[in-house]
């Protein structure tokens, strides 16, 4: 049996409202019709939803069960809704993206503005993840992303990528300890990674694409830091650094992020030896065709990472 969007609509009212006369008024509805409309949906698919004593409706242990899933397909529905309603209007659309967190704190509201210039009529689900979730959840089924933005360039089956960009690779270092180190270093100049062998450093796992590539820069600068915090979080690592609990190497978009948030960032950055870059990579199902608006959104979001990066 398949619950009809009035019964979830119903059923969703009453779990979340706790009461049938509260659940009516949200409807705007009489509580008889929301009674009905319980004892029928309970009648299809076979089993109660709620025990009744005292006047009081008590959800059971199979309605808590079936309000997660009728939680999320409530939302979907409702998203439907106002979807059509806005075609109904004009030319509208939907679109789901995610992004690590560094491009969502910065890039994307940018990107959002910028895009919404050209098309007013269009919404967007945003979601902040890390890499492997994005890249697990792009594929054709209702509710995934339509498009995500990574950093990275790697060939995986079935996902399709544009690389957008390519972020200048710094080392970020409390300014405090300029005067600690054996050589002060020139600005603007690339940055020995030998003269902070014995500071403490703030290290990106290994699984996320700046923490493969500052591993790489270690091991060319026969280096084994002082790892004293893991995070793959690009902004959080820029923040430590800021809190001076160590040294990290950073792209330039964290460290934008960072001077940014901060009236004092109090770091200090510097080159490194052949220029190294962390790609940018907007991603999406091979499935999936990248529409016009879609396509425009990504136009948007270059524009973005170099007004903000």
């Amino acid at each position: 049996m398949t619950m009809r969007f009035r019964q979830i609509e119903v059923f969703h009212a009453v779990m979340t409202s706790g009461t049938v006369t509260k659940a009516a008024k949200s409807l705007r509805v009489s509580q008889p019709s929301v009674t009905s409309s319980i004892q029928q949906t309970e009648q299809e698919i076979g089993f109660p939803l709620f025990d009744r004593t005292g006047g009081r409706l008590t959800p059971t242990a199979e309605a808590r069960i079936l309000f997660e899933e009728v939680n999320r397909a409530h939302d979907s529905l409702v998203a439907i809704e106002r979807l059509c309603g806005r075609l109904k209007e004009g030319a509208a659309g939907h679109i789901r993206v995610a992004a690590t967190p560094a491009i969502s704190q910065r890039v994307l509201p940018v990107a959002i503005t910028r895009f919404q210039k050209q098309h007013k009529r269009f919404t967007f689900d945003i979601s902040s993840e890390h890499s492997p979730v994005i890249l697990s959840n792009l594929d054709e089924r209702p509710m995934s992303y339509h498009m995500g933005f990574t950093f990275g360039q790697d060939d995986l089956d079935g996902i399709g990528s544009i690389k957008i960009a390519d972020l200048p690779i710094y080392c970020a270092l409390p300014v405090k300890w300029l005067e600690r180190l054996p050589v002060k270093p020139k600005e603007n100049k690339p940055l020995d990674l030998e003269l902070l062998r014995d500071f403490p450093c703030v290290e990106l796992y290994e699984n996320e694409p700046l923490g493969q590539r500052a591993r790489s820069l270690f091991l060319s600068a026969g280096v084994s830091p002082h790892n004293v915090v893991r995070v793959h979080d690009h902004h959080m690592a820029a923040s430590l650094v800021h809190n001076e609990i160590g040294f990290a190497i950073l792209d330039a978009l964290a460290i934008h992020n960072l001077t940014r948030s901060e009236q004092n960032p109090g770091i200090a950055t510097f080159p490194l030896e052949n220029k190294p870059t962390l790609p940018v990579t907007a991603v999406f199902s091979q499935k999936r065709n990248l529409s016009y608006p879609m396509r425009y959104f990504v136009d948007c979001v270059v524009s973005a990472i170099k007004e903000v990066a």
